[in-house]
Parts: C-alpha cells; sequence; structure tokens
C-alpha cells in the first residue's frame, strides 16, 4: 500500500521509473489525480480519493503551506486533444 511518506518520496523523484505527480482537472480544479508511469511510454492516472485518505490530506496540506504549488502554465488536457493536420 502507497503511504504517504511513499508517495512523497515518490513524488520528488525526477529521473525514476518509480516518479509520480500530482494533476489538476482542467474543468474542475478542486479534483486532483495521482499521475505516475505506466511502463512503455504510458502513463496512469486516478483519482486521488482512490488512495489512501493520508494521501489527499498531505496534498492538501503541501499545498496550503506552499510545498507544492499550481502550475497554471503546466496541465493535462484529458480528453481535448485536437488534431492539427490539415488536407489542403
Amino acid at each position: 500500500m502507497l503511504t504517504l511518506e511513499k508517495f512523497i518520496t515518490r513524488l520528488s523523484m525526477l529521473n525514476s521509473a518509480d516518479w509520480l505527480k500530482v494533476a489538476v482537472n482542467a474543468d474542475n480544479k478542486d479534483q486532483f489525480y495521482i499521475v505516475g508511469n505506466g511502463g512503455m511510454g504510458t502513463t496512469v492516472s486516478a483519482p486521488i480519493e482512490q488512495l489512501d485518505p493520508s494521501i489527499k490530506a498531505g496534498v492538501m496540506d503541501m499545498l496550503n503551506s506552499g510545498k507544492l504549488v499550481i502550475d497554471e502554465k503546466r496541465f493535462l488536457l484529458f480528453g481535448r486533444f485536437k488534431s492539427e493536420v490539415h488536407n489542403d
């Protein structure tokens, strides 16, 4: 089971296969997802509510204390991909 301590450790991993990130839903800023390496060049994500409640509480504490900051310039857009291919 993923504990808060393990989560924080994996959150800080940059160049590791075990990295985790926190993502915010583009339509609902109160909905958080945990995103991780799915292997073979893919990512997996799950609503934060599917994890231990201490992880959501830890994320909220880190946001409130400034240890975790929402970067408005980086975001994930689920289901909003638009092809830029033009048939001229």
